[in-house]
């Protein structure tokens, strides 16, 4: 997954408060779509890492973690420390669907983007859409819920139209 790049402070903002809805609104989307399909649907989340984050480094974040899980709260901070010296890795989520011996698979965060911004694409600064706010400034749900369900509907039936 790369790194997004806003064009503005207020889009880098604007996105903060946004992001969460757009999940939210996605997946309430694709569990409204898919519950009609004869797919079977998988979530599976992933940890993605920087193309610099060595092997190693992986293992020691993985292994700091399992012990952060169960370690006293004086350790706990220690740990802490040393994993901020460390790359952390991002989470990605996908919707894997399954149907005989084909699978299909979704990346929810390049759904959430397509929701969010304007024209989204990755080779470019984003600009959040300004449709998804109301007159006084709130996020507009309406608007939101109906740009989700047409990206993720397009997005499923053209999947597994192909």
């Amino acid at each position: 997954m790369a790194m997004l790049t806003f064009a503005t402070p207020r889009d880098r903002d604007q996105a903060a408060q946004l992001m969460q809805p757009c999940l939210i609104r996605v997946i309430d989307n694709i569990r409204k779509h898919t519950e009609n399909l004869d797919w079977r649907s998988d979530y599976v989340e992933q940890l993605m890492w920087s193309a610099d984050t060595t092997e190693a480094q992986r293992q020691q974040v993985k292994a700091l973690a399992a012990q952060l899980e169960t370690a006293e709260p004086d350790a706990a901070i220690a740990i802490r420390q040393q994993l901020d010296q460390l790359p952390t890795p991002a989470p990605a989520y996908e919707l894997r669907l399954s149907r005989d011996d084909r699978t299909v698979t979704l990346d929810i965060w390049e759904l959430c983007f397509q929701v969010c911004f304007y024209a989204y694409s990755l080779d470019q600064p984003v600009t959040v859409d300004e449709s998804l706010w109301d007159k006084t400034g709130d996020i507009d749900w309406l608007v939101l819920d109906e740009k989700a369900q047409e990206i993720v509907v397009s997005a499923i039936n053209r999947l597994i139209e192909s």
